[in-house]
């Protein structure tokens, strides 16, 4: 009896929560001399996010009544400089989220649960108050998805898992050595990048209250490693190459390839940031269907193909990275594509000259693909 490969979705999913669990590691495995036991620097958190869906559609509309409460819990550790970038980044928070809601009642959404790792950088630090701006990647199960009969109203959502993506700026108060309070924004995006059709996606933003409990009330010994890695100034170039698959509104149900290359320039203006030059290039089988579709001759490649250039910022810590980018087709023939597009992506370097990338490529709130790629570091 032949077992059922798993959906495209699922794979991206997986591949999503592993990437994001390796910036897990170096917080976790033992180290030689550990100033500070596993259990101190662990926390519990909650929070209640008072949030909407942006209408970026009008299909929107119909499928809430309006604000909804979203539930948070989350396992945090507190890193203690294990790792060069630790300090650098002054011993950030890496966590493991959960995140639920029912949209207010919506019938078209039903429930989602979402697994999210992320990590929450310092921005100040002090006695009483902490400003934390906080990233996050992983997985949503959203119980209804769009079903023509059942359903036909949820064009937001065409499968189950989808990838989440999750911002959040917070300000944390200490009210003891065990409890601290916070209030804070975030943003929350859920989709499966076009795998599955329709996909407008949603786009949650929200006001945030919560509590932080430390489990004890030992006081966590922070390191200053021996060596500082010195990245300021240094340039490199990364040519890449990856795929996505995608579906098309109006060939519901037929998967189309997007081939994607990319040569980008980056450069450290820190230790642990750097600002990136990308030259993009794109070829759809979605596009190549839409313009036949309308009629327009498609003779070759050249009509099909799409070019931009795009600026983008990297946050690098050790062999993971975070990026975004902001772009512009320099060169486009399909109409019906936006001008502008951005770029939402996870990297892993495997050694000093190769990587591997996941990245969700948006027309502003709405998803493009999804794709996997690997490159060469120059």
């Amino acid at each position: 009896m032949c077992s059922r490969k798993p959906h495209i979705s699922t794979i991206f999913s997986r591949t999503f929560i592993g990437l994001m669990l390796m910036l897990l590691l170096p917080a976790i495995l033992p180290a030689q001399e550990v100033p500070s036991r596993f259990v101190d620097r662990l926390s519990l958190e909650s929070k209640i996010h008072y949030s909407f869906i942006i209408p970026h559609h009008a299909v929107i509309w119909a499928l809430t009544d309006g604000f909804f409460p979203v539930v948070e819990a989350s396992v945090l550790l507190q890193t203690y400089g294990r790792s060069n970038y630790q300090y650098q980044r002054n011993y950030p928070q890496i966590g493991l989220t959960w995140l639920y809601s029912d949209f207010g009642g919506s019938e078209s959404l039903g429930v989602m649960h979402a697994v999210v790792p992320n990590i929450r950088l310092p921005l100040l630090r002090r006695d009483k108050i902490q400003i934390t701006f906080g990233v996050g990647v992983g997985v949503a199960y959203l119980t209804k998805k769009y079903d023509r009969i059942e359903n036909y109203r949820n064009l937001t959502i065409g499968s189950h898992y989808n990838a989440a993506v999750h911002f959040q700026l917070k300000t944390n108060i200490r009210l003891s050595e065990q409890f601290r309070a916070s209030a804070g924004i975030s943003m929350a995006h859920v989709s499966n990048g076009t795998i599955k059709t329709p996909n407008y996606g949603l786009n949650m933003p929200a006001l945030f209250a919560g509590l932080e409990y430390k489990i004890t009330r030992r006081t966590i010994v922070f390191l200053k490693p021996e060596q500082i890695n010195k990245m300021k100034g240094k340039v490199n170039v990364r040519i890449g190459a990856a795929m996505a698959l995608k579906e098309n509104n109006d060939a519901w149900g037929e998967e189309f390839r997007v081939y994607i290359g990319q040569v980008s320039v980056g450069g450290y203006y820190n230790n642990t940031n750097r600002l990136l030059l990308d030259v993009d290039a794109v070829y759809d089988e979605s596009t190549k269907y839409a313009m036949e579709l309308a009629g327009a001759p498609v003779d070759n490649y050249e009509d099909v193909v799409k070019g931009g250039i795009s600026l983008g910022h990297e946050w690098t810590f050790d062999r993971l990275s975070l990026l975004m980018n902001l772009g512009v087709y320099l060169y486009n023939t399909d109409y019906t594509d936006e001008l502008v597009y951005n770029k939402l992506g996870v990297g892993f370097r495997f050694t000093r000259y190769t990587y591997a990338s996941v990245t969700l490529q948006a027309h502003w709130a709405k998803a493009e693909f999804l794709s996997f790629g690997l490159g060469i570091i120059i």
